[in-house]
Parts: C-alpha cells; structure tokens; sequence
C-alpha cells in the first residue's frame, strides 16, 4: 500500500536536498503535521531512500519520558557507525556537561560525514526534552556547512519548554519546515482505491469526507469496513453498505486517544457531550474542573489537530473522532444521556443558559428522582443536545448550545422543526448568516403556494438573538412572497411581529410599515393566521390542518406529510443555492446518525437525487435514487416517491421509457391523490414521459389547459426552470397556441417575483425565446442558467438557440451552438439528449460520434471530446479564453478546464506546442483524404 499518496511534493523536496548533500551541502528538513498525517511513514521512506543513494542514514525516536535521551541516541548510532574512532566511555563523562556533549558529538558526526555524506532521522521531536532540544538546536547550526541533512518530524505543540523554543527557532531560522496537512479530494480517492483494491464510489466518498483529509483516518476507516465485509466490489467499483463506523475505527480512535494526555481525553468525551459545538469552561463545568485546568488541555488538543476554533467555541476536527466518541453512549435512550456532574457544576450551567441567573434547584431525571453517583456526587440526566435547540445569545452562532441544559419543552407546533434549526447552522458562519441566506428562498417557496412551509421555516430561522437587520431582511422578502401568494394577512401578521423590535433602524421600520399597510390588515385579525407561524402547517382555512404530536425522531415528523427539512433543501435548490441544499442535506444525515435516531432514509436519498438531478450531476443523482430504493423497507412505502420520480426522469434522459415507465406508474400509486408534496413533480415527470413518447398535445394538458382552466402549479416553474420553454415549445407543435402563451405569462409571473433567482429569470427568457423565436432572449437564457449553475437548462436553450439560428440560414452558428449544448449533454450524462443532437448535426453534414464509452483513448489526438476540440481550433486561430469562450458559448472558466484536460491528455504544457500538433494533426488528416492515399 501506497502510505504516502498526496505527499509527492514533500518527496521532491526532500529527494532534491539528499541529492545536493551527496554533493557535499548540509541541510535540515522539519516535516510538521497534526496526527495521521504520516510524518513517520514519510521518515521511512526517506531514509530508505537515502539508503539507496548511498548515503550514511542514522534514524531514531524520541521516547519523551524514558532514556535514552535524543543526543544519546545519536551516540548509540554513531559507536555503531565509527565503533574504533572514538572513546565513547569519555562521552558518558560528558553527561553533566551538555555543552562540552553537543561538541563532541558534533565533532564525531563531522568526521563520520567527511568519509560519506549523513542522514540523520529523528521522528517524534516534539517529545524531545530541554538539554538534547538545545544540543540539537547547537549541532544544526554547527554542522550546516557539512554534508549532513537532518530530517525531523514533529507534531506541533505548544511552545512553553526550552526544547521547543529551541526547536521553534531552527524551524524558522535554519531549516526548511515540509507541512502535512490535509488531504485533497483526489488523493483521498487514489488512497480509498489503494485501500480497497478498487475505484471508489459515491458511499465510499461520502464516508471518506468524514475524515477531514486526515489519511490515518482514511486507512483505518476503510481498513475496518474492508474486515468487516462491508465493502462490495462490482465491475472495478467499491461500495460501502454500512450505516455507522464499525468497530475497528473505535478501536484505532481509542487507540489514538490513549496517546494522549488524560486531561486531553477528558476534554474531548466531556465535550462531545455537551454539543457539536463546546467551551473549555462548559467541559470544566461538566467534569467539575477549573477551567484553568482544561486549558492546556485545549492548547494540545487543537495543536495535535483533534478539535480547532469554531465561532461558538470549539469543535472537532474530524467527524469520525466525533461520531466514534458518541458510539460508547449509544446503550442510553436518544433523548437523554447521564452524565456524572457535581451540584455546582450544574448550577453553573444553568447559570450560563438562563443568563445569570441561579436555577432554584437542580435538574430531576423524568421519573422526578435524583440519581446518586457511587463516589457520592449527583448525577443528573440531562437532555441530549441537539434534541432541543435553546436560543442562542444575540450575536452568537446558529450552532449547538454551549452546554447541556435542563430538558426543555418541544417547541410547538411538530416534532422537525428543531432538527430543521440544527441544519440551518451549515448555512452560514454566524447566526445571523441564516435568515439573510433564506431570504430568497423563503419567497420564492411562499410565492410558489408554500406560505405554510415558508413560514414555519422562518421561524425556525429568527430565533432570539437574531439582529435586527437580518430579521427584517428575511421578514420583507417572505411578506413579498406571501403576498404574491394572495396571503395578506399572514404577511402582515409576520412584519408586526418584527415592528415589536426596539432596535430596528428608521429605513426598515418604514419599509415594514410599508408592508403593512400594504396588506391592511385589522387591529381584530383571527388568530388563526398566526398558525403557520407557530409552526403548525395551515389547511385551506388557515387553521392547523392536524393537532400538534410528539415526534418520533427529529429527522422524522408524524405530524407533517413531509419534515420541515426537505422543503427547506427544496426551497434552496429551486433558489440556485445548491451548496446550502446539499450542507443542509448533509447536516440531516450526519445528526440522525450521530444520535442513532430511526429516520427515513429512503426519503432522504431521494431528495437528495433530485437535487444532484437538478445541478446535471445525472450519474450520482441515479446512485442515490438507487440506494433509496435499497432501503425502501425502513420507511414509510411513500417515501420511495421522490427517488422513483428521479429514476423515472433519469431514464427519460437515457432513452429508457420502459423503465421510466414502471416507476412512474409505481409513484402514481404511492402518492397521495392530490394536493402532496410530490403532486407537483409527479406530474411534471408524467408530462415529460408523454413528450418522450411522442404525446405533445398530452404533456401540454397535463399540466396547463386554457379550455378547461387547469392552471399549472406555481411551483413547478420554481422547481424546473425548462418547464415554461418545454411547455411553449410542445404546445407550438400541438397548435395550443393560448397554452403556450399561459406558460410563457406564467414563467415571467414567478421570475419577476423572484428577481435575484438567476434560473428563474433564465427559464422565463427562454420561454420567450422559443414563443416568439427571439434569438436574443435565448442568448440570456443561456447565459442565466450558466451562472445559475444548471447545465441541462443551459445545454436545452442553446439547442433552441441553433434552431433560430438555422432557421435563419446561419450554418455555422448553428452547429457551433448544437455542439456546445451536446458537450454539455455529454458532461451530465444525458445520452438520449446527446444522440437528438447528434442527430441534427448529421442532418447539417457534421458527424461527431464522440460519446463517453470506454473504448475511447486516455491519451493522445483521439482522446480528445469534441468540446475539447472547439477549444483547440479557437485557441489555435488565436483567440483568447474570454474570446473563444463568447465564440463559443462558454465561460472563460470552462475553456481554461478543457485546456487542462487537453494539456495532460496530449502531454504538453503551453500553446505554442498544442498549435505545432494541431498543425501536424490536420497535415495528416489533409494528406490521408488526398486521392491515392494510403488507407
């Protein structure tokens, strides 16, 4: 196994200093990183390596505690270097003076190198103690003009000994210091292959992610799954089926965590405890420390790269370390969890959460007993944090509490709403990042029909301590929407809630009343507008459509149809927020997980497939829906309704109607008959599968039919920005002219709505484009959904852009068009796509059969995409990124990445070698298509 994959750099380094002491130079290396990194794997190595150049190698390891000391160390090796040459029983005399030591023996490792250059290899310096910390400080400095290289590794630490100033000031004064740090993504995956003898898969790199980089990590994850048996290889792919970490990672991070120091330890459990997210003096508390006592034990954990600064304290590093700290807990219901506290270590923390003030007694377990420690201290059962999310202080970070607190209601309303604040922590660094991020994405989901949903998850987002500007900020944005949505009165009610607000600047304050006298509602209003904002989903009459129950599990709501959750991923998705769609994704895992909470996992897969659907990442998106299907028997049976709505869809864009088929009928089946939160997709997917079989006049009435007034659902042109330009186009081929006129009205309505939604306002240009044949606003559309980041919209607006274009007789930009959206088909995966395209560029005499099949080469002239291409004969005549990218329809972005893949494919690295080859390449094509030829 490959130990040191990601680490080539630190050996070129390194191999270019041994190469320049066998020339006679001297040199010092310091090779630093936290634990894991493979400092010592990379010592082996090098020495081996200097072995092998002939060079003199002397390694050893600095114990910390026991003899023998470093310096002496280095006099073992050097009397089996030089057994005759020197009187090693006068070195012993020497002991009491370190200075007249660190002479000699700079004396002796000057004469052993003038015969063959050293290398000396000291790993684990960090350990080493203050008089051989100064002896090495002393012999780096003496014996730099001489061919001697040091190589020492080192974890960092705190620099408060003698050794580690001295060790401090060679780093920065004398040696050259190599860093370890963290893995990239790519040498994360060559080392899961290395690992796992096969290429990894999405499950294999969605566990890996876990492991912050840190490669120790990643081999004895992998490692333990691999003994476990709970990686299956299929054609050359590695798959992991587990849901938690297996037993062997407990057992490396026990391990890992027995080296270091008890209070280290303490720290970390302590905390873990308490929150995602802890303080020194919440784990202090806890334990019943000092908090002075911690901190140094704080100092080390974050320098030995186990925890590091978070806006609200500390956190881990590695959710691996994390999650294996919680296995332990697991015997304890989810809920709560005891942990053995002193009396006035409880008093402080409630102290902290209640804002100063002393709580009158202590906390009492749920059966109203205390519980009494065997050493005779109280310990209390405390709520889970996490089960309840108390509101944080103004200013503080969306993140979990400080430190565990007395168990606290539900708040009201449904059992998800707190697992909904919990995500909502991933979406920004401090608190009031949240509810300005939401903006956006909570009108356009109000806007849409969803106020209910929409303001639920506002206020989720405006908890206590929110400022004030931010409040407004999300407050005037989902008024709008619902206002947009024909809601008033829930609009006003939610602005007179933040006109309450004392701190509210002059300019909002004004614009709220605005709003307010806007929607005129009266001083009497019904409280039953305000059931959505208490967190109850509102039926047709605005009253709370079910009775409020207790949850089973956070990430799973027996009161909602759906979890808050999913329509917070939908509303940041349809928003073009795909990073905090897929950090809020990932936030519901990893906290039902880490709590070993049921949940339903087939809905959470299948809402994650739609939005790697929705972002053209086609291939991963068909993995996930796959998965949810696998795990179909753990939810409810609706639940596998979104993932199936994925496959279906997916296998229209393969060409597969049978199989699109199966799954749409089995979705019809499951869903509710109307008015659920997959009615919407549901008949969008039907819609498209009618397109697909030849229906045009079908798809159209599914979901607009002016003659019988069937409206379609705002939400769908929020969700599926191609819709509207689908619609118009199929319609045009039916001869439903009004329907394609509504549709194209109605992309318009939801972009104006939403004017900071680059993919609205996308799908909104593009209907008109196709309606009226405007080759401008396909051109903005095209641009729109570029930097909305949808790439199948992208590629479907320049497909309609070379139909203007070719009906106008422009041949040329017809096929440049043609060919970028096929390129950016073939990137998705989208082969059905890709063969219409082919297809009309054979019809105008051009032939690229370039697909993504494995017969294609890796290297050389035909290894190269026809996107590839493009970009070769644009930069060839001279054109710049920005110009070939305008020429071209691509950002300047995309043609330098095509660069690069042209570059290594052809194994060149500037311009002026890609023109010579293009050159040579069409000299050759030129002479093999003359008559008389050969071939």
């Amino acid at each position: 196994m490959n130990h040191l994959i990601g680490r080539e750099h630190v050996l070129s380094v390194a191999g270019s200093h041994m190469e320049a002491v066998s020339q006679g130079s001297g040199g010092c290396l310091v090779v630093e990183g936290p634990f894991g990194t493979g400092k010592t794997q990379l010592l082996r190595t090098l020495a081996m390596e200097a072995s092998e150049r002939g060079l003199t190698v002397i390694a050893g390891q600095v114990n910390g505690t026991d003899q023998p000391t470093a310096v002496r160390i280095l006099i073992n090796l050097l009397q089996h270097l030089m057994p005759d040459e020197a009187d090693f029983d006068d070195l012993a005399r020497l002991d009491s003076n370190p200075f007249r030591l660190t002479d000699r023996v700079g004396e002796l490792v000057e004469s052993a190198a003038r015969r063959r250059p050293l290398v000396l290899v000291l790993d684990d310096v960090q350990r080493i103690d203050d008089v051989s910390g100064l002896a090495l400080h002393g012999l780096v400095q003496s014996l730099a003009f001489s061919p001697v290289l040091w190589l020492l590794a080192r974890r960092p630490v705190p620099a408060r000994s003698l050794a580690q100033h001295a060790l401090g000031w060679l780093t920065d004064h004398a040696a050259l210091r190599l860093p370890l740090g963290a893995l990239d993504d790519g040498a994360v995956a060559t080392l899961c292959t290395d690992v796992l003898g096969a290429e990894p898969d999405a499950s294999v790199l969605r566990w890996a992610d876990r492991c912050g980089g840190n490669p120790w990590l990643v081999e004895s994850l992998m490692g333990a799954f691999r003994r476990a048996g709970q990686v299956v290889v299929m054609d050359g792919t590695a798959s992991v089926v587990a849901e938690r970490l297996p037993e062997g990672v407990l057992t490396a991070v026990a391990h890992l965590l027995d080296g270091m120091s008890p209070a280290v330890r303490r720290l970390l459990v302590s905390g873990r405890r308490i929150g995602r997210v802890f303080t020194a003096e919440d784990a202090a508390a806890a334990l019943g420390e000092p908090a002075l006592k911690l901190s140094g034990a704080v100092e080390e954990a974050m320098y030995a790269g186990l925890v590091r600064r978070d806006p609200g304290g500390l956190a881990f590093t590695h959710e691996v370390i994390e999650e294996a700290l919680v296995r332990p807990l697991r015997s304890f219901p989810p809920e709560r969890e005891p942990v053995a506290v002193t009396p006035s270590a409880v008093a402080a923390i409630g102290t902290r959460a209640r804002g100063g003030q002393q709580p009158a007694d202590l906390p009492r377990t749920a059966h109203g007993a205390d519980h009494r420690s065997p050493a005779g201290a109280t310990a209390v059962l405390v709520r889970r944090p996490g089960s309840v999310a108390p509101a944080p202080a103004p200013g503080a970070a969306a993140r979990m509490p400080a430190a565990p607190t007395a168990p606290a209601p539900q708040p009201s309303g449904c059992g998800c709403d707190d697992l909904a604040a919990r995500t909502m922590a991933s979406l920004g660094d401090v608190f009031d990042d949240v509810p300005r991020t939401l903006a956006a994405p909570l009108r356009l989901l109000a806007g849409a029909g969803r106020g209910a949903e929409a303001s639920r998850l506002a206020k989720v987002a405006l908890r206590p301590g929110v400022e004030a500007s931010a409040e407004t900020q999300l407050v005037l944005e989902l008024s709008r929407g619902l206002r947009d949505a024909d809601c008033p009165g829930m609009a006003a009610e939610l602005v007179r809630r933040t006109l309450t607000r004392q701190d509210i600047g002059e300019p909002e304050r004004a614009a709220l009343h605005g709003v307010a006298e806007a929607a005129r509602l009266p001083d009497g209003a019904s409280e039953a507008v305000l059931a959505p904002w208490d967190g109850q989903p509102a039926g047709a009459d605005g009253l709370p459509a079910r009775a409020p129950q207790q949850a089973t599990s956070p990430a799973y709501c027996s009161t909602c149809e759906r979890p808050l959750w999913t329509w917070l991923v939908r509303a940041l998705a349809a928003a073009d927020r795909f990073d905090g769609a897929t950090a809020v994704c990932e936030t519901v895992r990893q906290e039902a997980e880490r709590y070993g909470e049921d949940w339903p996992e087939t809905l959470w897969y299948g809402h994650h497939a739609q939005l790697l659907a929705a972002a053209g990442r086609l291939q991963e998106a068909r993995g996930e829906a796959e998965a949810a299907l696998r795990l179909a028997d753990r939810s409810a049976p609706e639940d596998s309704v979104p993932a199936r709505l994925v496959l279906a869809r997916l296998s229209l864009h393969r060409g597969d109607l049978a199989t699109a088929s199966d799954q749409l009928r089995m979705a019809e089946r499951l869903a509710p008959a109307s008015g659920g939160a997959d009615t919407v997709r549901l008949n969008w997917a039907l819609a498209q599968f009618h397109a697909a079989s030849g229906r045009p006049a079908m798809m159209v009435r599914t979901l607009i039919d002016v003659e019988d007034r069937v409206e379609p659902d705002l939400l769908l042109f929020s969700e599926a920005p191609t819709a509207a330009a689908m619609l118009v186009r199929l319609a045009g081929q039916a001869g439903l002219g009004a329907e394609a006129e509504r549709a194209a009205a109605f992309a318009r309505r939801v972009a104006e709505r939403n004017p900071t939604v680059q993919s609205l306002a996308g799908g909104a240009e593009h209907a008109e484009g196709v309606l009226r044949n405007d080759m401008v606003a396909l051109h903005r559309a095209v641009e729109l959904h570029r930097h909305a980041a949808r790439p199948l919209a992208e590629g479907s607006a320049l497909e309609d852009a070379a139909m203007v274009e070719q009906s106008m007789g422009n041949k040329t930009r017809t096929v440049r068009l043609l060919e970028s959206a096929m390129n950016l088909y073939l990137e998705c995966g989208a082969q059905r796509d890709t063969v219409r395209v082919q297809k009309k560029l054979r019809r105008l005499g051009v032939h690229h059969e370039r697909g993504q099949g494995p017969d294609r080469p890796k290297t050389g002239w035909e290894s190269l995409t026809s996107a590839e291409l493009r970009v070769v004969r644009a930069i060839v005549d001279g054109m710049t990124n920005r110009e070939a990218g305008s020429s071209l329809f691509l950002s300047p972005h995309t043609v330098d990445s095509h660069l690069r893949r042209v570059f290594a494919k052809l194994n060149i690295n500037s311009r002026v070698e890609l023109t010579r080859l293009f050159l040579v390449h069409e000299t050759g094509l030129a002479a093999a298509r003359r008559p008389g030829s050969a071939g």
